[in-house]
């Protein structure tokens, strides 16, 4: 393909009903709100639909900002350990590459590891000090993370209350209550915590989570780590290891023969668009010059591999030249995943 054709936005029928492809060999996934909600468990209906995949024969690469730790208590303890053999997972949004053994035991080491490969035990302590500091400076209170409606529950609608969780090469804020802020909250928080908010144009609220991403890069800046922040998901902010993608996690596994053929896998089969299939929730983007994180998944492929969004996102944000696809079921999120599971039974 010459550079003119390759940078021709592709014509895709986003609205099209979707239908279960039975060529599929390979699904790459998130998981929080694709596979399970945010820290809960998958449900057994999910898990039921997951082992039928993996009896038939198919293997799945989960992709997550999620710890790995988490990955395997919501989702893989619950599937037969004969089935694990093809399963891997990319945790903390790439960071580090996991496998199991054909008997279904997690491998002693992972294929790599960002983190163990680029910080130093000084500069771990380090990154834990600065995030300790952005919790004082900016008069946090972190709880332990868990379901979001458990954490409403226990603390309301404070919006310096978070959840916080230290996944080892990603420590992430889930900031609830302060993603979303109206102008008067937002005020009375500048005055208190003597910062400023910034506005995205068309924007309606106030997002605490930016002051806070800013200040960390000065820190991390400052003390010579090779960190990266940035938002995920709804309302998380996540400081992850400088280089870290999920595209990097993908890229990797269809580079290495070695990996692949642990999953009965090789690289001439993923040569074909239809024998790979993406699940997510955010692929779309409000400004041009970023992507939804998700996307980062497709992008190791060609784009006509299918990448199906399971949120209601809006069609123009979807970026023209992949081929994502809105779910076109009744429900949505993991409901959704389980829909278009389920959905391929039918007669």
């Amino acid at each position: 393909m010459d550079m003119d054709t390759a940078l021709k936005p592709r014509e895709y029928s986003h609205n099209a009903e979707i239908k279960w492809n039975y060529k599929v060999k390979l699904i790459v996934a998130d998981v929080d709100e694709t596979v399970a909600d945010v820290y809960k468990e998958a449900s057994p209906e999910m898990i039921k639909e997951l082992t039928l995949l993996l009896e038939e024969g198919l293997s799945i690469f989960f992709v997550t900002g999620a710890s790995l730790k988490r990955v395997q208590a919501r989702i893989i303890d619950k599937i037969p350990q004969n089935l694990r053999r093809r399963i891997i997972v990319g945790h903390c949004s790439g960071a580090e590459l996991w496998g199991f053994t054909p008997e279904g035991y997690l491998n002693e080491k992972p294929f790599y590891s960002t983190y163990e490969e680029v910080f130093t035990p000084d500069q771990k302590t380090k990154w834990r000090e600065i995030v300790s500091q952005l919790i004082s400076e900016f008069k946090l209170s972190p709880h332990e993370a868990g379901p979001v409606q458990e954490f409403k529950e226990k603390v309301g609608d404070k919006p310096l209350d978070i959840m916080m969780e230290d996944r080892g090469p990603q420590i992430t804020f889930e900031m609830v209550n302060s993603h979303n802020l109206q102008k008067e909250e937002a005020e009375r928080l500048a005055k208190e915590l003597g910062i400023a908010f910034s506005q995205t144009e068309g924007d309606s609220s106030y997002d605490l989570r930016v002051p806070v991403m800013d200040r960390a890069k000065q820190l991390f800046d400052e003390a010579k780590l090779p960190l990266n922040c940035q938002l995920g998901g709804i309302f998380a902010l996540d400081f992850i290891v400088q280089g870290v993608s999920k595209t990097k996690a993908v890229h990797h596994v269809l580079e290495d023969g070695q990996i692949l053929s642990t999953l009965g896998l090789s690289k001439q089969e993923l040569q074909d668009p239809q024998n790979i299939e993406i699940w997510g929730d955010k692929f779309a983007s409000p400004n041009k010059l970023k992507t939804g994180p998700d996307l980062q998944m497709s992008m190791s492929f060609s784009p006509d591999v299918r990448s199906i969004d399971f949120r209601d996102e809006k069609q123009e944000e979807l970026p023209p030249n992949f081929n994502v696809q809105l779910w076109s079921g009744n429900q949505r999120l993991h409901n959704g995943l389980l829909e278009y599971l389920q959905s391929r039974h039918a007669k």
